[in-house]
């Protein structure tokens, strides 16, 4: 049986099935993460978004800290870059409270230092950057030459096609209504097999309306770009991250931004892979703008093991 959302989203994030029993809504998810209470000075909660999830999805809790050090710095700076690190899964039943300190503000730069936790256990710290604005010399990476996404499958279709030999510990995330529309380049691989060369490239857009605003866009960008980065530094083992004994999980993740950008337009995730080892895998990002315009980068260190037992119940 299928039912329509009535939501201005794709058709490939709206239906509902028997086999998508998950209540994530996208547009519930947009405007829940970032509803701030207030509960002290330079201190905030945000109450639980409804979710299948097994655990809190890492471009969330980091696109919130980065929310989080924005509620505490003037318009006149902008966010030029963040550094987090993870150390531990967040329940998804649980609200996040986040503790932000204004380390410095100077008249160029401001400094952010948040604390995200979870009934006191924390989850991440997270250093933000601000900057005024500008004028310099600058340069750039040019953008790949890669096919247009509207020649591309969409990753929702991708995971449908595949759900039978989905691990079932992966359909939460994988199969509910998504926030983004991807289109991966190369193929999408799922499981291990032969070694793959650690480059990658996607194209994505948020689906739906997206408030206005420079730091709507940033948060938005930071949420989607913890998706798929360190999964390139494993495909050149012949692993992959849906295999029945391999553990994924996000370290640490990094965010230099350098130009404007829409996230409701199309922008190329181009990624790469220098080193894996030790159970650790690292990625690199550059996003780029359709009008080839870099706008940032990304890098993301995560755990990749294997284990001697199938992992199931949890990611």
């Amino acid at each position: 049986m299928r039912r329509m959302i009535p939501m201005a989203f794709g058709d490939e994030y709206l239906r509902l099935t028997d086999s998508n029993p998950f209540p994530d809504d996208p547009l519930v998810e947009r405007q829940g993460l970032f509803a701030f209470e207030e509960t002290g000075s330079d201190r905030f909660r945000v109450a639980p978004v409804p979710s299948g999830l097994l655990r809190q999805y890492g471009g969330a809790i980091t696109a919130q800290c980065f929310a989080a050090a924005c509620e505490t710095v003037g318009p006149e700076k902008q966010a030029h870059s963040l550094h987090a690190y993870f150390a531990k899964p967040g329940l998804i039943d649980r609200p996040n409270e986040f503790a932000v300190s204004r380390e410095t503000d100077g008249r160029s730069f401001a400094t952010r230092s948040v604390r995200l936790t979870q009934d006191g256990a924390p989850l991440m710290n997270c250093m933000v950057s601000f900057k005024t604005p500008e004028d310099s010399a600058s340069h750039a990476l040019p953008m790949p030459d890669v096919p247009a996404p509207e020649t591309l499958k969409p990753l929702a279709r991708i995971v449908e096609e595949m759900k039978p030999d989905l691990p079932v510990r992966h359909h939460p995330f994988w199969t509910r209504r998504q926030q983004i529309d991807w289109r991966p380049v190369e193929p999408f691989r799922f499981f291990g097999g032969e070694p793959m060369a650690p480059h990658r490239h996607f194209w994505f857009r948020f689906e739906g309306p997206v408030e206005p605003g420079l730091r709507v866009q940033q948060r938005l960008l930071v949420y989607a770009s913890d998706l798929h980065i360190f999964h390139t530094g494993i495909g050149p083992l012949g692993q992959g991250w849906a295999d029945d004994y391999m553990q994924t999980s996000s370290l640490d993740h990094a965010v230099w931004f350098h130009d404007e950008f829409q996230v409701d337009e199309w922008l190329l995730y181009a990624l790469d892979s220098p080193a894996a080892g030790n159970a650790l895998a690292l990625g690199r990002g550059h996003v780029f703008r359709r009008d080839g315009a870099l706008v940032a980068t990304v890098s993301q260190q995560g755990l990749s093991r294997v284990l001697t037992e199938k992992r199931e119940g949890k990611l």
